[in-house]
Formats: structure tokens, sequence, C-alpha cells
């Protein structure tokens, strides 16, 4: 054939959740979003109504924004306006469109499965004027006709089964939960068991359902089979919660995966309510009461680590009403995610060093502070196991228990009792302690009382709603606690925030901008390209796997001692840190940045624009 003759189509390649079609790219344009009214209708939560348009302009394909809430990505970077090549990758939330050019010297069409454009839309199935829609458009409540795209029932969402990793999303309502879960526990890296593997222990610490198993043989056990596909989806995403949500005409399920809540999977209402209602017996909760907030709790047991071993996951149950039933939330309690030593933490060498130091004098306090849901328990747990529990006495008080640790007593809080953290910490230093772990310092009577034991022989651990080190030294003050015992008291403070860490299967590398290195202060130093998230079928298409935290370390030398006892100001304390190795909180953060393992917007939203950091 005369090349010649030879011509390109172009024509858009479209995967996404619950589509995959290609478009051509023709002299009308080709509006995107989740209304019907567009030629591509994305039946995506992160679309707007009114997306983008990719549309001809003097000869050349462009890609329009339409003042879209969650923006347009345009090869990994955020795009109002630009022209398009082939190869050019433009991504609206879950979904990723690709300009492609296809030689159509034999048919004229890109290959089997391609998709004609549709008749032209009549003009008022489009707005008037692309450049009229505004934010309220793009706010506008999706009605049911919106959600249909490519013929699909809105209560239907095909699971991705292709072998494609950048398959956007395995979270979906299928008309079979069961193969649902199992395309989703099967996209996930971590595979240490399967779900014949778990056995379900109540609350009595009998087994009720024994592992090696196929449930789904048996009749009428397909709720327990969909129940372990559920915990072991939990536990291979490292999930932290599972929700069974009650709806009108179904259950929605989903996970807290990273911080972020995550739609597993939809259900029927009768599935649901045996579902529930295995979790009650397993909790030995009542089940003739189904309108009442119900507690407990159940574990299961699973394969090791070593063969032959078996871990325990424990799973706190909470029942509340709502309007369409008693919703359900499973808190996991899985000790294999979370750090088991100092060494674990993920903290610099010299703060590691400075911490070990600290668990083994005989006296002192150690605070750790940030806010709500930083991972302060579970450094203070990892501090706990490396201060010789053998040789010690160690004793904590906490409100709740929330993971048990051998060999050291764990007394929870009751307040209906009067059983306080103060009154409790009274009651515990006549049981002669070496080491204690306050759950929490709130009031001036429990700080004081904890003080008094840090400079009386006991190593005293606790946590602090401040959101640095500094700041803490000020809070302590604040609660009218003595100067003098604050300086005597106090040996290291350490700041802390927990961050998602980008997936290290799909993350992208864009080019950083000026405020963004500016932003960064020193840790920018020779960096010449940032990653931000991507998704992909290996981290539920959010583009995160896993939380790492960063730290803040405050070491009380004697010069800060005679500083603190004098109720210093703010910048007396900054003075002080000069020449030391202190590091600010966003300094610690911004690195791991700079080593490409979390997202700039992660570190800023964590550390907060008012942080600065040296230079």
């Amino acid at each position: 054939m005369d090349s010649s003759h030879v011509k390109s189509t172009l024509y858009l390649d479209v995967q996404g959740p619950a589509i995959a079609r290609q478009i051509p790219v023709g002299p009308e344009p080709v509006t995107i979003g989740r209304s019907s009214q567009n030629v591509l209708a994305l039946a995506d939560h992160m679309a707007s109504r009114f997306h983008c348009v990719v549309e001809r302009i003097e000869g050349g394909v462009h890609l329009r924004d339409l003042n879209s809430s969650n923006g347009t990505l345009l090869n990994g970077r955020r795009v109002t306006a630009s022209p398009l090549t082939p190869g050019d990758v433009v991504r609206i939330g879950n979904t990723r469109i690709t300009l492609v050019a296809q030689s159509n010297g034999n048919s004229g069409l890109p290959g089997e499965g391609f998709e004609m454009a549709p008749e032209p839309l009549a003009p008022n199935d489009l707005p008037p004027n692309l450049d009229s829609i505004t934010a309220d458009d793009l706010a506008e409540p999706l009605s049911e006709a919106d959600m249909v795209a490519d013929d699909m029932s809105v209560d239907e969402v095909l699971p991705i089964d292709s072998p494609d990793e950048d398959a956007l999303t395995p979270i979906a309502s299928g008309p079979d939960p069961i193969q649902v879960l199992r395309t989703l526990v099967d996209s996930l890296p971590d595979k240490p068991f399967g779900e014949r593997d778990i056995a379900m222990t109540n609350s009595r610490g009998q087994i009720v359902h024994s592992a090696g198993r196929d449930n789904r043989a048996e009749a009428g056990k397909d709720s327990v089979l969909i129940f372990r596909l559920l915990l072991l989806a939990a536990s291979r995403s490292r999930a932290t919660d599972l929700h069974f949500e009650p709806k009108n005409g179904e259950y929605l399920i989903r996970m807290r995966v990273d911080g972020l809540m995550v739609d597993v999977v939809r259900i029927s209402p009768d599935m649901g309510t045996r579902v529930s209602a295995l979790v009650k017996v397993l909790s030995d909760i009542d089940l003739a009461q189904r309108n009442a907030i119900q507690e407990g709790h159940f574990s299961s047991r699973v394969p090791g680590s070593a063969e032959g071993k078996f871990r325990r996951i424990d799973y706190r149950v909470s029942f509340a009403p709502s309007v369409f039933g008693q919703k359900l939330v499973l808190r996991v309690l899985d000790t294999s995610n979370a750090p088991l030593h100092i060494g674990s933490l993920g903290l610099p060498k010299w703060m590691r060093q400075e911490v070990e130091t600290a668990v083994k004098q005989d006296a002192g306090m150690l605070l750790v502070c940030g806010p709500t849901g930083s991972g302060k328990t579970t450094t203070l747990y990892a501090l706990v196991r490396g201060c010789d529990v053998q040789r010690r006495n160690v004793v904590t008080i906490e409100d709740p228990v929330e993971i048990e640790l051998p060999q050291v007593t764990q007394i929870p809080v009751d307040e209906s009792q009067d059983k306080t953290f103060s009154n409790l910490l009274r009651s515990v230093l006549r049981q002669d302690p070496d080491v204690i772990l306050i759950g929490e310092i709130r009031d001036t009577e429990t700080a004081r009382i904890a003080m008094q034991a840090a400079i009386t022989g006991h190593l005293v651990y606790s946590t602090i709603h401040t959101r640095d080190t500094i700041g803490t030294i000020f809070r302590l003050l604040d609660l009218n606690v003595e100067p003098y015992l604050v300086a005597q008291a106090l040996q290291l403070v350490l700041a802390q925030r927990l961050v998602r860490q980008l997936c290290q299967f799909c993350k992208s590398p864009v080019t950083p901008t000026r405020q963004q290195l500016q932003r960064m202060g020193p840790a920018a130093e020779g960096v010449t390209q940032l990653f931000i998230p991507y998704g992909c079928a290996k981290c539920l298409g959010t583009g995160f796997a896993g939380r790492r935290a960063f730290f803040e370390l405050l070491r009380v030398s004697d010069t800060m001692r005679d500083l603190i006892a004098r109720a210093p100001t703010l910048g007396q304390v900054q003075e002080a840190l000069a020449g030391t190795p202190f590091k600010s909180l966003a300094h610690g953060g911004f690195q791991l940045t700079a080593q490409g393992l979390v997202s700039f917007d992660e570190i800023d939203k964590a550390v907060g624009r008012e942080s600065q950091i040296e230079t």
C-alpha cells in the first residue's frame, strides 16, 4: 500500500471504574464528566458533572478543564488548558484517558472493540456554551440518570479483572460479592495467608469457625465466607476499621485504610443481617436486640511468620442504631502492622540513640505529643517493649487498653467508678513500679503527680495534645505545674505526625515548583523531582500504601532546665536550641518528600502552613 494513503485516526482510550471504551476525536468537542449529558459520562466520584473537554482547535487537539473541583491531570501535572499529543495521559480521579494515534490504512478502525462516535447531541443536551459552566453546575448533586454510563445500572459497578496493574479499582459492587472480594484480595500485594487459614474465636477464647474449610461448600455458609474474605482484605490492606453500613436496600461495606475510608463491596440486606448476626455470636452479644447500642470483642487466629506458629488478631465490636438498622464497626487491632520496638519507629539515627538512652534510665519523663491519630500510643508501646519488661515492673494506665502487652500490668480508666488517671496513678505508685505509662496528661493533678514520680525514681511515659515539642513546655506551664517540676522531670519530648506513604508501584514523578522547593527549605537541596499519587490495583486505587511517622525531638539539657525554671518566652527557648541537633517537625517531614517516600501535599497538610523551616 502506498504510504501516502495511510492516515491516522485519533481516539481517546478510556480506562476507569466500570468503563473501558474508545472514542474518536472528531470535529465535535468530546465533553467529559459525571453528567449523562456529556459525550463521555463517567461513573467516577472524583469527576465533576462537567469536568473537562477535548476538542480540535487550529488543526490540533486541546484539553481544557471546565473549572472542575478536583482538577485535571495531564501526564501527572494539573492543567487548566494544554495541547495534546498522542501518548499523553489525562487523569480524572480514578479514570485514565490516553490520546492514541491509530494507523487506519487498512480498515480505518483502531482495532477490535473500537466505538464509533455517538450521534450528535441535540442543542438542549449540553450547556449552550461550555465556558458558561459554573461552580454550581459542578456541585449539583447527581441524579440516578446522571450516574448511568454505558448502559450500566446505578447499583452495579463491575469489578475490574484485567491483569493490567494500572486497572484502577477492584473495589466495587457486583452481582456476586464473593467474587468481588476475591478480586480485591488477589490484587493486594501482601499475601501471607488465605481466607481458609483464618480461624475465628469468640470472646471466651473458643474456636467457633475453624480454619482449613471451604465454607461455601456448606449450605447457608456464604455469610461466613464473605466475613472471612472481609477479614482477609482488612489484614492485607492494613485496614484499621471495617464499617458495615445498612442503607435503603443494601449494605455498604467500607474499610479505613491509611486513615481514609475506601468502599469495598455492597451486599444484600439479608446477607448483611446474617453477617451482623455472625459477629454478635462471636462477640457474645444479644441477637434479639436490633436497635440498641451494643459492644463486644472477638479474635481470629492466623498463621504466623514462623512455620507452625500462629498469631492473634483482635477485633473490637461496636453496634449503633441507624435509620435502616444497626451499623457495625470493627476496630482491627493487628500488632503485625505496628512497630514492635524502637528501631522500627523510623527515627533518624541521632533521635534513636537519644530515645534508647532515655528508656534505660531509672527516672525521668518522656512525653510524646501530637494531635489525635498521630500514632502517639503506638510509639509509647514500642518504648515499653524496649525497657526490659522482664527485669522491671511496668504498669500502664490507659483509656482504653488498646493492645495487650506481655509481662505488663495494664489498668483501664473508668471514670464512672472514680478510676481516673490521677486516682489510679496514686494507687500505682504504691505498687512498686519501675516504669509507668500514663495514657494522656489531661489535667494539672495528673501532670503534677506524674512529674513528682519522675523525679523520685520512676521512669514515666505519657502523651500530651500539643502541636510540637516547644509547645509542650508551655502547655505544662499553662497547667500551673511548678516550673521547677517541669525543669527537673522532663527528659525528652518527641513530637510526631503520621502520613500516608506513596505506593511504590504507581507513584508518578513531577518537576517541583519554585514555591515547593522554597517551602521545603534545606531538605530540598539536590532535589530535581517530587512524586505524586497515581493509583493502581495494588493500592486500592488510592495512590498510597501504608503510613509512617516523622518526628521532632527536644532533649532537655541543663541549659534548657535553667531556662524552664525561669518561665521562659518562646524566643528564649528557640535561641537556646540554636547550635543543637534540634530540627523542626516540618524539616523531618520534607526529608521524606525529598526521598520520594511521601508526597509534598501530605507533609504540607500534616505540619500546617504556619510551620517554618530553618534556613
